[in-house]
């Protein structure tokens, strides 16, 4: 049952090149450009991915058929590597929340969603994913928010034990953020886990009342570099595999 979400999760590790989220903002870009109203641009791909979700839904599952949806929906490797190559210090504390989302949005949120609403949802989910870069897609990105919300929990436990078992510490301060973040930026959460486990702070834009802060999480000071990035970038791989086998066991029941 499983050999063709392997085949596809390999493909889309050795074609890491191919970058999904660059098509989707050609695309974006040549219709914002044609259709200026940013909520009928949002409404047409909704309607647009409702169609295709028709379309696949009737489509029986088999191993050509899972490997095409694993090629489609995994976009782990392409997103991380591209951090090596900034060097700029600027860049560091980006980093860290473009290797949670590629964790939590490319790899272990459409596994998730195959397993519980099946490979049309999570093809579906990865378009969605995609489309919801460009910040002006407001609706699409509030439907990603909702959609990640268990697999960021799910990422917060693997990186919750790798905390305690390196820092020998149960204690992480989400300054009273943890259920507020869960629910409006899941994200966000697993950024700050991610920064206790390298000791490093965490450093986030908010915008709320009018006014506009940062708010930093962590009590180190350490700065990011590129072996805490790298460091992470293991421990992110290591979360896949281990979901990816726990997500070949439950294909397999």
């Amino acid at each position: 049952m499983g050999i063709g979400y392997i085949i596809g999760c390999l493909f889309s590790i050795l074609l890491w090149g191919f970058d999904r989220q660059r098509v989707s903002s050609f695309i974006n870009i040549k219709l914002k450009n044609k259709i200026k109203n940013t909520y009928v641009v949002q409404f047409l791909y909704l309607c647009f991915i409702f169609i295709i979700y028709l379309g696949l839904i009737f489509i029986k599952d088999n191993q050509l058929y899972n490997a095409i949806t694993a090629f489609i929906v995994i976009d782990i490797s392409n997103t991380e590597r591209k951090n090596l190559k900034k060097n700029d210090k600027k860049h560091f504390y980006d980093t860290i929340s473009t290797i949670s989302r590629a964790l939590i949005c490319g790899f272990i949120a459409p596994l998730f969603i195959i397993i519980m609403f099946g490979n049309a949802a999570a093809i579906v989910f990865a378009i969605l994913y995609n489309l919801s870069n460009d910040v002006d897609l407001n609706i699409l990105g509030f439907i990603i928010s909702i959609a990640i919300i268990i697999p960021s929990i799910i990422a917060e436990v693997f990186l919750y034990i790798i905390y305690v078992f390196r820092n020998q510490n149960l204690m992480i301060k989400f300054k009273g953020d943890y259920i507020s973040n869960l629910l409006v930026v899941p994200l966000l959460n697993v950024d700050i886990l991610a920064a206790f486990i390298e000791s490093v702070n965490f450093y986030s834009y908010h915008n709320s009342n009018n006014m506009h802060y940062l708010k930093s999480y962590g009590d180190y000071n350490n700065k990011i570099d590129n072996v805490c990035i790298k460091d992470y970038l293991s421990i992110s791989y290591s979360i896949c595999f281990l979901v990816f086998i726990a997500f070949l066991v439950i294909q397999l029941k």
